[in-house]
């Protein structure tokens, strides 16, 4: 795996996506940096990232017989990989936010972007970038925002950490390279047992403003959360269609 280290960049994604061509072999390359001014979320949302405070990385695979609709799978397969990780160093009371985000305290410490280049249903490149809030105190009013000082009241060395997560990426590397490989009912498993919400009836915001009360009963293949209501009734929704009210 090939690591490439930048001292500040607008995104470790576009950098993957845009700037670097696979070799011949199609190496995994993972670029790192501690200073991301224009990092992306999930709903188009910024990551916004005071410099030198936090930890942005990116993975490029180029994954053996992975099609589409496996993509979700990967989601969470990542989910639990990044969940179990902040666990060993010590976060407290950790959560995972449907789809993909890391909570601590009930505020996002960490948050996932996936984007793929796609040919007859194959995904011929994965780039799978990681955002963790570190050190930042300030999240100019987000109010759902936390980072790992913030929870923890310690200061961490970013050089440490991040070294810390790319030994566990390269552990692991061969279920990013080749996810049939994954054991996928006992990583479901893992990923229902940590869920934020799941069989506890919480508030939700729908897209056309509404707001419902409804517990996750489990997830979808399509990437869509199976849900049910105070009546019993029983409803999927999508990322899009659904937002969490804390």
């Amino acid at each position: 795996m090939k690591i490439i280290k930048i001292d500040a960049i607008n995104s470790t994604n576009d950098y993957l996506k845009y700037t670097i061509s696979p070799d011949k072999k199609k190496s995994t390359i993972l670029v790192y940096t501690f200073n991301q001014k224009m990092g992306k979320g999930q709903r188009g949302n910024k990551w916004v990232s005071e410099p030198g405070k936090n930890v942005a990385l990116s993975l490029a695979v180029f994954p053996k017989n992975f099609m589409v609709e496996d993509l979700f799978f990967m989601n969470i397969f990542t989910s639990v990989f990044l969940f179990k990780f902040l666990e060993s160093q010590k976060i407290k009371n950790l959560k995972i936010k449907w789809p993909n985000d890391i909570l601590s305290e009930k505020k996002k410490i960490c948050g996932i972007l996936f984007e793929s280049v796609v040919k007859k249903d194959i995904i011929e490149k994965l780039i799978i970038g990681i955002g963790i809030n570190v050190n930042q105190t300030d999240f100019n009013g987000l109010k759902n925002a936390s980072s790992i000082k913030l929870t923890s009241n310690k200061t961490i060395n970013l050089d440490s950490l991040c070294h810390k997560l790319v030994q566990e990426i390269e552990k692991n590397l061969s279920f990013f390279k080749c996810p049939i490989s994954i054991k996928k009912n006992v990583v479901l498993s893992e990923y229902l047992t940590n869920l934020f919400g799941f069989k506890l009836f919480k508030s939700y915001r729908l897209s056309n403003g509404k707001k419902i009360k409804i517990k996750i009963i489990g997830v979808n293949n399509d990437g869509s959360i199976k849900t049910e209501n105070e009546n019993g009734d029983i409803k999927k929704y999508y990322f899009k269609e659904i937002q969490l009210i804390y």
